[in-house]
């Protein structure tokens, strides 16, 4: 039986919720959270406990996440009282035109370049404390000695079982002796084993420039990809500083996602009543608000840039459409995410999400054990406009003081950290008061009607039928409906973390 910390099968009020005062890190599983937890007490920053903890989950959860895939994280500096994002979403070929059939939606022409190693060892080389090998003992081992299939990951990759094994390469992992893995199996990757290893010792360039650049490449032009050893190599870095944003309130935000700013404004002059259909009108509103300045794409907006637009004036103008307009519909997304947030003994708090940005395992290509994603950036079909301003994950400041820290994946991340962030901070609930609540989400394309737990309640969900705004009924506990992995921080120092049983995480602190 593996030692690599199992999720369980159904919430552990311990996993749940947890107190620090050292340090704590959510994430949406106890492995992860394990090697976030031990960087921490070996005195490890934010950043090393984060990046330990993504490194986990490209081997415990490969329907989200993997080294080939994307990293975001928001830095908060307690010295200076600012915070940056770095970023790395992927960079198509140079020689690839985005012009893809259906059968080039299948092939190698989807391959771009990964962004996660990059984007994790720009991060490590500015807030990193502990050595760049350290950052991957936990993920070695889970990889080298395997870990137990939990319901959650057979679950997605049973969805997309006619991907994973294609080729001969995913068919010798995810279907060990010519059938697919198991619920409760010891899952084990020696191929991606190695290449962690080699990472691990070797830094980055074995990444982008060495052996296992070399093979990406080959394994992508194989397929009829177009990308090259010197777009390997031109990988880059976004580092952009995060100008606070005022929230009515008096909160101020630190995050990518301006649009939060401008979200958590409107619910502050929405006021207590008529909470669903006002809370998804805010939603409907603030997406098409962000589409005026991005008419198509997938991209991140430096804050700054966006202060006017998401002031608490701009909500104060949208209020009375958010009350009095008609229902607005909008897409969705489709794409695997892990949301991590951490905080150490100084005061230095990270959060963010590392994504495959694709579908489960891509187009079925893997190279060295590594998935290879198919980022819907550039493969979605169709490609879904999304709005400027959107984003995964939030700081929120009072007084100069972090007071809550929340990040989410999936296809309703936007959705997960607004509800949570008005339950916590305008509401006056704990997080784990907060998590513990129905919730509404995205729609499923093609479907423009937004998914609703129908645990909310019938009368409250037909009332907001009857006033024109479809919704899709789904279970509770849906786990599309995100994830929220967050921090309260209280006057006393106390931190409060923790990981929403949607996803049966857990947070942890020391």
């Amino acid at each position: 039986m593996s030692e690599v910390p199992a999720r369980p099968s159904r919430p552990d009020p311990e996993h749940v919720a947890a107190t620090g005062r050292r340090g704590m890190i959510s994430t949406s599983h106890p492995a992860a959270t394990r090697a976030g937890v031990a960087a921490l007490e070996a005195g490890g920053s934010a950043v090393d406990a984060y990046l330990a903890a993504a490194a986990v989950q490209t081997v415990v959860e490969p329907t989200m996440t993997t080294l080939a895939g994307t990293m975001l994280i928001s830095v908060y500096d307690p010295a200076t009282g600012q915070s940056r994002f770095l970023s790395h979403l992927g960079s198509p070929p140079a020689a690839e035109d985005g012009d893809l059939d259906e059968a080039a939606r299948s092939s190698g022409r989807t391959v771009v370049t990964p962004g996660w190693v990059r984007g994790a060892h720009a991060a490590w080389q500015k807030w990193g404390r502990l050595a760049w090998s350290e950052l991957f003992t936990d993920a070695l081992r889970a990889a080298r000695e395997g870990f137990v299939v939990d319901q959650l990951l057979w679950g997605w990759a049973f969805e997309y079982r006619t991907v994973a094994g294609r080729f001969q390469a995913g068919r010798e992992v995810w279907f060990p002796d010519g059938r697919m893995f198991g619920v409760g199996e010891v899952l084990r990757q020696p191929a991606l084993a190695r290449t962690i290893e080699q990472l691990a010792e070797q830094g980055p360039g074995y990444f982008y420039e060495g052996d296992f650049a070399r093979r990406y490449v080959e394994t992508a032009r194989a397929a009829g990809g177009r990308i090259t050893l010197d777009d390997m190599a031109a990988a880059h870095v976004l580092d952009t500083p995060l100008a606070p944003l005022p929230v009515a309130g008096g909160y101020e935000l630190h995050t990518s996602g301006s649009l939060y700013a401008l979200m958590l404004s409107l619910a502050h002059l929405a006021g207590p009543d008529d909470r669903l259909y006002r809370m998804m009108r805010i939603v409907e509103e603030s997406w098409h608000h962000g589409l005026t300045w991005n008419a198509s794409g997938f991209r991140f907006a430096a804050s700054g840039e966006m202060a006017d637009r998401v002031s608490p004036e701009a909500a104060e103008k949208l209020i009375g459409q958010v009350i009095d307009g008609p229902p607005r519909p909008f897409d969705a997304m489709n794409m695997g995410t892990n949301a991590i947030v951490a905080a150490d003994e100084s005061g230095m708090i990270a959060h963010g999400t590392h994504s495959a940005t694709s579908t489960p395992f891509g187009v079925g290509l893997m190279v060295d054990g590594v998935i290879v994603p198919r980022p819907i950036f550039l493969c979605a079909d169709p490609v879904v406009p999304i709005p400027v301003g959107w984003s995964t994950s939030l700081l929120a400041l009072r007084d100069g003081r972090p007071v809550f820290a929340a990040a989410s994946p999936s296809i309703s991340a936007l959705q997960n950290v607004f509800q949570n962030s008005v339950n916590v901070l305008q509401r006056g609930m704990s997080p784990a008061e907060s998590v513990h609540q129905p919730m509404f989400g995205a729609s499923h394309y093609p479907s423009r009607r937004p998914m609703v737990e129908a645990t909310i309640g019938e009368e409250v969900i037909a009332e907001v039928e009857r006033r024109g705004l479809g919704v899709t009924r789904v279970s509770p506990w849906e786990p599309e409906m995100g994830s929220c992995q967050a921090i309260a921080f209280t006057a006393d120092g106390l931190l409060h973390g923790v990981a929403d049983p949607r996803r049966l995480g857990r947070a942890a602190g020391h």
